[in-house]
């Protein structure tokens, strides 16, 4: 869910620092995804889940085998902090469940016309939302130096900051 990324830089430039002009400034490198794809990939598990034990996919059974066995050791130590990046080892398995549901909306090539049109529109639109906000995203992935209300903004969680 993203609760808790990692901080890996922070600094307040003064104002008159290359590309501050103003009075408080903010360069940050922060480890949080792009909540789009995050999100949207752990929806996409319930989905996989459902149409592994539904329609018996062996496909999904095999992405959600590389999630669980990325995450759920993590449930034997639940005395010990879980940090973002710790989700770098099932990260490619939820990218495949996404994929795999953009698959589905997209639908098959047997699929009547208005059908496949629709869920292509659906796909590029998602993709297009997800290119945006990883351009909003990007200065606080990056250390440029922003505004600091700019910056908060960019903080959704409390947790964030």
């Amino acid at each position: 869910m993203m609760g808790r990324p990692t901080s890996f830089f922070y600094e307040s430039p003064p104002q008159g620092t290359p590309g501050c002009d103003v009075e408080k400034c903010t360069s940050a490198i922060l480890s949080v995804g792009n909540p789009l794809i995050w999100w949207a990939a752990a929806i996409s598990l319930v989905v996989m889940l459902f149409w592994w034990v539904g329609r018996r996919d062996w496909r999904a059974g095999a992405v959600l085998a590389g999630v669980g066995a990325g995450y759920l050791p993590w449930f034997m130590y639940p005395e010990r902090t879980m940090f973002y990046f710790y989700a770098v080892s099932f990260e490619p398995f939820l990218v495949l469940a996404l994929v795999y549901c953009l698959g589905l909306v997209l639908g098959r090539s047997s699929d009547p016309p208005w059908r496949r049109r629709s869920g292509l529109y659906l796909v590029v639109l998602f993709l297009a939302a997800a290119a945006l906000l990883s351009a909003f995203f990007y200065p606080i992935w990056t250390a440029e130096v922003i505004p600091y209300v700019d910056w908060k903004v960019r903080m959704w969680m409390p947790s964030w900051i």
